[in-house]
């Protein structure tokens, strides 16, 4: 059917149907309809329906706040009692897009960030209208710049995952994408028409895989990109009989660890992290251009890691705005402290853990937002819709925490607080468990017995103590005070049968160059949104913080790029000792095996480390970018 031929086709179906299902005897054009119809391009596709409104448009995709690819799929139609003559789209309000009829249905190209799309009618009349819909053109993660090419995000290449695996990504394609196709082993498990895939496949048994992903774009073209998995037995699991948690706070992954693959490169490792792109240009609050840089000082001010500040440092994915939400300073106007990063001369023995041992460029926080709501689910696996500090109820949150389900299920726990700073008590858990709370001075003795010693331990960070490398602290003294805690286990009798996992719980508003991660979220409570606040949801991670596990039983210097956050930590607990999860974040979240290696102990003589330098310069009116 050639293109008048289809025009035609649309308008007698319209007309018929109107004349049928309103019964009026006016008639209103419309340019869609429920029904599949030929378009102006002559290709027939499930419309939706439109508004009754005269006139008016109606956007049936994008629908509004939606993530999106690029090019992104626009269609939409109209509604007038004139015959309609044209239909325009702008895109952040330039026109980007016109067609001679009635209805659209086409491909837009958008940049990275969040966008105005609008689609405006005319009438020949020379009226006009119009509907706005906002979206966000946010990647699932960087994709490559070949065309057209398939990017697999997660899970990391030749990773050893956990079920449900969970398989993310996009397509770079100039024109649009009417398919993608997901394989595994050669049979179909999952397909849509986006330009992103974004699935959990369960039901693969323990072994290795082959993930085969495939896209079709307008064109005819098809192009595919193939993943090699293992899917864990949790075989070997049962040697650690002790998990060892300590979550510190608010840094960022490029912020401590940014140049840790130049580190690897000098001790003979490949550079195999994604770390601080130092060629970035970012702009400052005064308009003045930065680039990531070395701190000259081990401690600086305090930033702004908080919900709105957060959403939008990512702007959409561009994650550019980290300076303009620092909170306002008379030492650093321009907020690009925000920008700073340290490396192996400030942090010698954190690298070398890091290095040693295992890690992951893919770790991140759970929520995009501050403190409180990430410990919430790092113990809870969900902040029950809290986005804020928000305080407890009298008697504690009563959400069942993991501790909660240790006690359940008849596994031992201890948690051991270093001064008066301790999160437990704003739990109800504190109120029938606060006998298992112990000073950190236990520690060093309960270690020497590894038979009575806990299966899990929780080791609160020392807040008031200024300990927690918190902004504000002096990183060098936190980092001492970690190693002490560390080595009082690797020269214990409980070294053999024990993992130490090390991690942050979230970015502390400082720069961090990757996309948040998606996620399950892990229930149907909401956000607690506020007036003005961001929109947002749970369906997605926070910043990418750091991780190291320590343990004689992970692969030495093994680096992860398989998407995981703080519920991990639980899943790992839940898998080893045969414990319910607490929501469907920490149900679906990765178990962190990929890390072990239990054919043997690689480490049962821990390697020498660095000594922790204190005597850093701690001088906030170092903290300025270099020439700002």
């Amino acid at each position: 059917m050639n293109i008048g031929q289809g025009r035609r086709t649309l308008r007698f179906a319209v007309k018929i149907g109107l004349a049928t299902c309103r019964g009026q005897q006016q008639l209103v054009w419309i340019g869609l309809v429920s029904l599949a119809v030929w378009t102006t391009q002559g290709r027939a596709f499930a419309l939706c329906p439109l508004s009754q409104t005269d006139p008016s448009v109606t956007v049936c995709t994008p629908i509004p706040n939606s993530v999106v690819s690029s090019p992104t799929h626009v269609v939409a139609g109209t509604t007038d009692s004139h015959p309609v003559v044209a239909v325009q789209i702008y895109v952040d309000n330039v026109l980007v897009y016109k067609v001679n009829a009635m209805s659209v249905d086409t491909y837009v190209k958008l940049s990275v960030g969040n966008h105005l799309l609008t689609v405006q009618g005319w009438d020949n009349t020379g009226a006009t209208f119009k509907k706005n819909v906002t979206v966000a053109m946010t990647p699932p993660c960087a994709l490559s710049s070949k065309n057209p090419s398939v990017t697999i995000c997660t899970p990391g290449t030749s990773a050893t995952v956990s079920l449900p695996v969970h398989l993310v990504g996009g397509t770079t394609d100039t024109n649009g994408v009417q398919s993608v196709q997901v394989l595994v082993d050669g049979k179909s498990a999952y397909q849509n028409s986006s330009g992103t895939f974004d699935v959990y496949l369960t039901n693969l048994p323990p072994g290795s895989h082959s993930l085969n992903v495939t896209a079709k774009d307008t064109a005819g073209i098809t192009y595919s990109a193939t993943r090699s998995i293992k899917v864990t037995s949790n075989s070997g699991l049962s040697k650690l009989r002790h998990i060892i948690f300590y979550v510190l706070e608010n840094r960022s992954f490029d912020n401590y660890f940014g140049m840790l693959g130049r580190y690897r490169v000098s001790k003979g490792l490949s550079n195999s992290i994604d770390g601080v792109p130092l060629n970035t240009t970012l702009y400052d609050k005064t308009g003045n251009a930065v680039h990531p840089f070395h701190f000259q000082t081990v401690c600086h001010e305090n930033l702004s890691p908080f919900w709105n500040e957060s959403h939008v440092d990512v702007n959409g994915g561009k994650m550019e705005r980290f300076m303009k939400t620092a909170l306002p300073s008379t030492i650093d106007p321009g907020g690009t402290w925000a920008m700073g990063y340290y490396d192996q001369t400030d942090l010698p023995y954190y690298y070398e853990l890091a290095t040693q041992f295992a890690t992951s460029d893919r770790f991140f926080s759970s929520v995009l937002t501050y403190t409180n709501p990430n410990r919430m689910y790092l113990f809870a696996g969900t902040s029950f819709g809290h986005i804020r500090n928000d305080s407890p109820p009298a008697g504690g949150w009563t959400q069942p925490t993991i501790f909660d389900k240790l006690d359940q299920a008849g596994v031992s726990w201890r948690y051991y607080y270093q001064d008066n700073g301790s999160y437990l008590p704003q739990w109800s858990t504190y109120q029938r468990d606060d006998s298992k709370m112990f000073s950190i001075s236990r520690w060093y003795t309960d270690l020497q017995n590894e038979a009575t010693l806990p299966s899990v331990i929780f080791i609160e960070r020392p807040g008031p103590s200024g300990l927690d490398e918190h902004p504000g602290e002096n990183i060098q003294l936190g980092a001492a005070n970690t190693k002490k805690i560390i080595d009082a286990l690797m020269n214990s009798p409980s070294w053999a049968s024990s993992v130490f996992i090390l991690t942050y719980d979230e970015g502390g508003g400082l720069y961090d160059h990757v996309i948040p991660a998606t996620m399950i979220k892990p229930d149907n409570t909401a956000p607690l949104l506020q007036s003005g606040d961001q929109s947002g949801d749970f369906a997605h991670a926070g910043f990418r913080i750091p991780v190291i596990v320590v343990s004689p039983w992970v692969k030495p210097h093994y680096v992860s790029h398989t998407w995981r956050d703080l519920t991990s930590i639980l899943r790992l607990i839940e898998m080893r000792f045969n414990v319910p999860s607490l929501s469907a974040r920490d149900a679906t979240a990765d178990n962190m095996m990929e890390l072990f290696d239990f054919s043997t102990p690689h480490w049962l003589i821990p390697p020498t480390f660095p000594p922790q330098p204190t005597n850093g310069t701690c001088n906030n009116n170092l903290e300025k970018a270099p020439g700002t």
